[in-house]
């Protein structure tokens, strides 16, 4: 397993992974690329890459979908936890020829509901 370090500098942000997940896969054959966040307050997600606008208005939709509520946990992130659990920790994405096997617009985003922060990002192919 290999780790990817990021560091974001926002509350809410959207940061491209695609190169450093298939630089991470280097020497993978054929199979599946797991991406994994080990984080509470932070999601990954496959979305459009070309378009820097998309990130944006995807950050944006979450808080519209997810406002700033407050639960008995104190420490004043709870929306954050639940748009984890909307979004997801992890992907599992195909490989083929030692690349990943992503469609021609997409890429491999680490999501970040509560920074800015640094965290990880953890990768394997089998």
């Amino acid at each position: 397993m290999k780790q990817i370090d990021v560091r974001t500098a926002s509350r809410r942000q959207m940061v491209d992974i695609t190169r450093q997940v298939a630089a991470a896969i280097d020497g993978a054959v054929d199979g599946i690329c797991h991406v994994f966040v080990p984080h509470t307050t932070a999601a990954v997600v496959i979305n459009e890459h070309a378009d820097p606008d998309v990130a944006r208005e995807l950050i944006s939709a979450y808080e519209e979908m997810v406002p700033d509520i407050r639960f008995a946990h104190a420490e004043g992130n709870s929306d954050a936890h639940l748009m984890t659990t909307l979004l997801g920790s992890s992907v599992t994405l195909p490989v083929e020829d030692g690349r990943l096997r992503l469609g021609t617009w997409q890429g491999i985003f680490f999501v970040e509901l509560d920074g800015p922060r640094s965290r990880k990002v953890w990768v394997s192919a089998h």
